[in-house]
């Protein structure tokens, strides 16, 4: 049961790659085939309508346009009746005559015909005499059909209709032959037999049949086989995932033959790589932040345990002993500060509010705020800062907070290594603004040039080098780039920002 007392729904198991491509492969089959057997369906029936219709309308049209030449070549039949004389046709002449003028016809005609008695469908033509090898079973069939009416209509233009009996399918059409050659309660039927066209289709539909059957079995077998070559990649890869998840990071080199497949595996190497790197750089971390946490507290311990057992009596010793405690405590304050606004700063990456600001301004803000650090009291004078080329019309977005933090570090940095000065200068590209910020020091030395941004890393007199670290996190945040490099003549180290520009 679930917490709100509902029963708790079970989850479906997921599908395989290679249930659902069969499952639309059959489908698709299935589709294409239906769609075949609804289209050959219609256009047999279309042929047969327009091919029986022609051969039945042509029947009916010829003997309607040599109905005299057949009364004058039939003989006639004179009948004595209710004390008068009467001549008659003969009619088995008649339907001689008819089966001769559709023999004629076409000798691919397919017509024949039947003449009966229009009062009760009875057959009077063909007889049993004159059968031969006509099959008058299937004539009296078609007479009851169509005494009875059970017929649809097929063709209202010609009045053909289409007939169901126990040997087929029929078209047929009627014709009264007493208006034309005077056979009173005489009719004629023509039919043509559908039955070479209902084998034809059912030929037809069995050889499709045979081969949807053939395309099921080949699309079990062609899934079965693109799955498993999709499938076997995945599990590897999935196997793969699963080391990474364990800590392991090391790369694979497996080969596949898709393209995907390849591309996936080398984002999943990559990934891993950095991965590792990610897993290094917090494993150097936790250990350089556990060094640097411990050199103070040790120095803050020793001190402590040096007045509470007195071992510093003296006024000046106890005052030196307390000084050093309050520095290592500040230091150790500034330790704490800068190493939660590195978690800070990493949970909330890319999630800062960006605004308009002016450069100039936010470096005049960095300036007032350090302008305790210019004191230098070792040598008793006062260091300063010379902001040079600062126009008040270049704008960044930024987020103010942020920048000045990072700004202020770099300031900062030079401002402690600074003989008697920094300077701060700015120039201007199409899109791009440079800042640079430079001291009369002694520079920066070659092994430690290519490492001061690293977390943690101390130059000579360095803090806990995480400075320089922090700030270029959060100008790389802002889009921007910083580098350092030593001015030539041994003139100082230099910081050269660069931001994208905005136009207000």
């Amino acid at each position: 049961m679930a917490k709100n007392g509902s029963p708790k729904l079970k989850k479906r198991k997921p599908a395989s790659i290679a249930f659902r491509m069969l499952l639309l492969m059959i489908i698709f089959i299935s589709f294409i085939f239906s769609l075949i057997f609804v289209s050959f369906n219609f256009l047999i029936e279309d042929y047969v309508r327009r091919d029986i219709s022609n051969q039945l309308s042509a029947a009916i049209e010829d003997i309607n346009k040599n109905r005299d030449s057949i009364i004058a070549n039939t003989p006639h039949i004179g009948v004595y009746s209710n004390g008068s004389f009467e001549v008659w046709i003969d009619p088995a002449i008649v339907y001689r005559s008819f089966l001769g003028y559709l023999k004629n016809q076409s000798s691919t005609s397919e017509v024949n015909t039947i003449i009966y008695s229009a009062a009760d469908c009875r057959r009077r033509y063909p007889d049993a005499e004159n059968a031969l090898l006509l099959n008058l079973s299937e004539m009296d069939n078609l007479l009851g059909i169509i005494g009875e009416g059970e017929y649809s209509d097929y063709s209202t233009e010609q009045s053909i209709y289409k007939a169901s009996a126990a040997f087929g399918n029929y078209y047929l059409a009627t014709v009264d032959l007493a208006p034309l050659f005077g056979l009173t309660g005489l009719s004629a039927a023509f039919y043509v037999s559908a039955a070479k066209y209902d084998n034809f289709v059912d030929n037809t539909y069995a050889v499709l049949m045979s081969i949807l059957i053939i395309a099921l079995i080949f699309t079990i077998l062609y899934v079965l086989f693109i799955s498993k070559s999709i499938s076997r990649p995945i599990k590897k890869l999935c196997g793969f995932a699963d080391e990474i998840g364990r800590g392991n990071f090391g790369r694979n080199e497996y080969y596949f033959l898709d393209r995907e497949l390849i591309d996936l595996n080398a984002r999943m190497n990559e990934t891993a790589e950095k991965l590792e790197k990610n897993d290094e750089n917090q494993k150097t971390f936790f250990q350089n932040v556990s060094h640097e946490l411990k050199t103070p507290l040790m120095s803050i311990r020793g001190y402590a345990e040096g007045i509470k057992y007195k071992v510093f009596e003296s006024g000046g010793d106890l005052e030196n002993a307390t000084d050093i405690i309050i520095a290592e405590s500040d230091r150790l304050n500034g330790l704490v500060s800068d190493l939660l606004y590195i978690s800070k700063m990493d949970a909330a990456s890319g999630s800062a509010t960006l605004e308009n600001a002016s450069l100039p301004d936010l470096i005049k803000s960095c300036v007032e705020k350090l302008s305790g650090l210019l004191i230098d009291k070792n040598k008793n004078q006062e260091k300063k800062i010379e902001i040079t080329g600062a126009a008040g019309d270049i704008y960044i977005s930024c987020d103010e907070e942020n920048l000045i933090r990072a700004l202020m570090n770099v300031i900062a940095n030079c401002v402690q290594y600074a003989a008697s000065y920094v300077q701060i200068s700015f120039w201007e590209t199409d899109k791009k603004v440079f800042l640079s910020i430079f001291d009369d020091g002694p520079g920066i030395s070659p092994k430690d040039l290519p490492n001061i941004f690293k977390r943690f890393y101390k130059g000579e007199a360095g803090k806990h080098g995480i400075g320089l670290s922090i700030a270029k996190s959060i100008i790389e945040q802002h889009g921007g780039k910083i580098s350092a490099q030593n001015r030539p003549g041994d003139a100082g180290a230099e910081f050269i920002i660069e931001f994208n520009k905005i136009f207000l």
